[in-house]
């Protein structure tokens, strides 16, 4: 698995600005040279773009190999260019619509908040292609910012218990441990961007916090 350091203009909260999958990585179309650089490490292709003219694909995107979840102020061009890879693409609206936050996904499983209706629930299933199961990360409604996936594990909340760890391992089918990125944040995904093959993690980010 390939590793990388970097900062996007000298913030090192990454998951900010781009997403991740084993088949595609989004980033904000204002992205540093050296993050987009970085960004390779990843092995799939790097496409900029927006969210209703921002650039915070990690707040406003939830993804997997399947599908994106995007708020419904997207225009139809934003949604098209991520139709154009491939993708089912969901909308979601009101306060749910940064779609990063309140989403975690990976090929096999997504959990979302607990207040999302269920109609809604159910629209992201079915463009994610996977199942999914609502629930709280360490008191949190917004499981997105407090778990980063991949299809080959996942970090966690540093405060989520041993209970949740395991309804996540059921859900994503891959392990996970608690972690914190960029010198002790908990909220995970804001830390790094990461698949299977590779993660560019915060310069904040310890030694031990890579290792994790």
């Amino acid at each position: 698995m390939q590793v990388a350091k970097i900062s996007n203009f000298g913030n090192p909260h990454l998951g900010l600005f781009a997403r991740a999958t084993d088949r595609l990585v989004s980033v904000d179309i204002s992205a540093s040279p050296k993050l987009l650089s970085a960004l390779s490490v990843l092995g799939a292709p790097v496409l900029k773009t927006t969210f209703g003219g921002s650039g915070l694909a990690g707040i406003f995107l939830a993804m997997n190999s399947n599908g994106a979840v995007v708020p419904s102020f997207c225009s139809q061009l934003e949604i098209d260019v991520l139709k154009a890879q491939g993708l089912n693409v969901a909308t979601i609206a009101d306060k749910f619509s940064a779609a990063g936050n309140n989403i975690a996904a990976n090929d096999f499983g997504a959990v979302a908040n607990p207040e999302i209706p269920r109609m809604v629930l159910k629209r992201i299933s079915d463009c994610l292609g996977v199942e999914t199961v609502q629930m709280r990360i360490a008191g949190y409604a917004t499981p997105g910012s407090c778990v980063l996936a991949t299809n080959r594990g996942f970090a966690a909340h540093n405060r989520a218990s041993e209970q949740e760890l395991k309804e996540l391992h059921s859900i994503l089918r891959v392990n996970g441990s608690n972690c914190t990125l960029n010198t002790g944040v908990a909220f995970v995904s804001l830390g790094a961007v990461a698949n299977s093959k590779g993660a560019v993690f915060g310069e904040a980010c310890t030694g031990f916090e890579v290792g994790r």
